[in-house]
């Protein structure tokens, strides 16, 4: 079969200048020399068979350079087809200026505008690639089942191609979403079917895949396995990637210390800020000292335990507080000073590290730092528990459903009911009713 029209040069040529590919650079099989010269003209209109041949050369440029791009027959053969590509390709820019600048209010109309130019000429690589950046923004504002939403479309839509080396890096994001989600059997299920093709995984992402699937485990408090990863992808990369190091030795760190083995904890944690000096210091660095502390506290060496302490207090007032770092590393802090016996202090970082989590819509956090509060309730009276609870009502809703952990909302209410607040108990029992679907009076 064959195809013939005036627009299939312009089209390739519009593809080849727009990618800065080079002629050259197409070593087409067979009868090539003069196929790009001659397609569209009369004496020989484009077949089928050359353009899937000549789609196959792009694309294995396209991979090469790590352009996120897929050119299909079709694309060649129609040309309106490849003109609503480009459509979609300015929606996509607009969408990546939106996450870069961290505006992430996404225009319903533009939504639609894209998802009928995907549909009307079936563009499944831009699909891939729009609900990828969807998910990314979704993802930036902390909104986990709507990214999940775009995720799981996008990795979907991968089976179409499935050699892309690109599908790896959807794959981890969605495997993300599951920890971020909770779902850690579920993200440790999807890292052991892409293990299957180890040699298959580009080291810039396989890297990353051992890392999260080595989170995965520790979530779990699967210590071992996690450990055993960590270990594998210390010994697998040649990437000089400093930050991935850094969080991987972190994260031995972690799991060390909770299996007890507290020298190795330190030492894992110095690898660490030893990795640091290789990318700069940077706020991360607090937060170290945060779980070097904790270490030195479980040890009883209370002066150590200050000395680090006292570091982090000393520049905590020019961190950035819209970071990640900040409430966490408060958190830390405060959870220090608790166990050193100061829980005014405490209280007071406590909720420091809350108003922050909530600014950064870090739900986790702001679940760890109401059941602090509600814990050091316990210990001395925290002014003002129960209208804590009440204002951070929906987060604690929210948190049912997004880790399956309904601990937090029984000690809101046994917290209700030990400070006789009958009218709050009812009104967060009415709201659970509500969330979950129910009806209440």
């Amino acid at each position: 079969m064959k195809i013939g029209s005036n627009n299939h040069r312009n089209t390739l040529e519009r593809i080849i200048e727009r990618l800065d590919i080079g002629e050259s650079e197409m070593v087409l099989k067979d009868k090539t020399d003069n196929l790009l010269k001659s397609i569209g003209t009369e004496e020989v209109p484009l077949k089928i068979d050359d353009a899937q041949l000549i789609c196959k050369e792009i694309n294995k440029i396209l991979e090469e350079k790590n352009i996120d791009l897929i050119i299909d027959p079709e694309d060649l053969l129609n040309s309106r087809r490849y003109e609503a590509k480009e459509r979609v390709e300015e929606y996509i820019a607009e969408l990546d200026k939106h996450k870069n600048q961290k505006d992430y209010i996404i225009d319903s109309d533009d939504l639609d505008d894209i998802e009928f130019l995907l549909n009307e000429y079936d563009l499944m690589d831009k699909k891939i690639k729009a609900y990828e950046i969807i998910g990314d923004i979704y993802f930036n504002s902390r909104n986990y089942e709507k990214e999940y939403e775009y995720m799981c479309k996008a990795w979907e839509l991968t089976t179409r191609y499935p050699k892309r080396k690109l599908n790896y890096r959807i794959m981890i994001k969605l495997a993300n979403n599951y920890i971020d989600r909770g779902k850690y059997q579920d993200a440790i299920a999807l890292y052991q079917k892409a293990l299957l093709n180890v040699d298959d995984i580009p080291e810039r992402y396989l890297i990353h895949l051992y890392y999260n699937y080595a989170l995965a485990y520790y979530r779990l408090k699967l210590y071992s396995p996690s450990l055993e990863i960590i270990s594998d992808l210390l010994c697998c990369t040649e990437r000089k990637d400093y930050d991935l190091w850094r969080m991987a030795y972190n994260l031995q760190g972690l799991c060390y210390f909770e299996m007890k083995d507290y020298e190795s904890a330190l030492s894992s944690y110095n690898n660490a800020l030893q990795v640091l000096t290789f990318t700069g210091y940077s706020d991360i660095k607090y937060l170290i000292y945060g779980n070097i502390a904790e270490v030195y506290l479980k040890l009883n060496d209370i002066n150590r335990t200050n000395i680090y302490l006292d570091m982090i207090l000393r520049d905590i007032a020019e961190l950035n507080k819209n970071s990640d770092l900040y409430y966490k590393i408060s958190h830390r802090v405060a959870y220090i000073y608790e166990n050193l016996g100061e829980i005014e202090k405490a209280e007071k970082h406590y909720r420091e590290s809350l108003e922050y989590a909530k600014r950064n819509v870090h739900q986790n956090y702001i679940s760890k730092n109401i059941l602090s509060l509600i814990e050091l309730n316990k210990k001395v009276k925290v002014k003002d528990i129960c209208q804590v609870i009440e204002q951070y009502n929906d987060d604690i809703l929210f948190g049912i459903k997004s880790n399956n952990d309904s601990s937090l909302i029984f000690k809101c209410l046994k917290t209700y009911v030990d400070n006789k607040e009958y009218n709050r108990f009812e009104k967060l029992i009415d709201n659970i009713i509500k969330y979950q679907g129910g009806e209440s009076k």
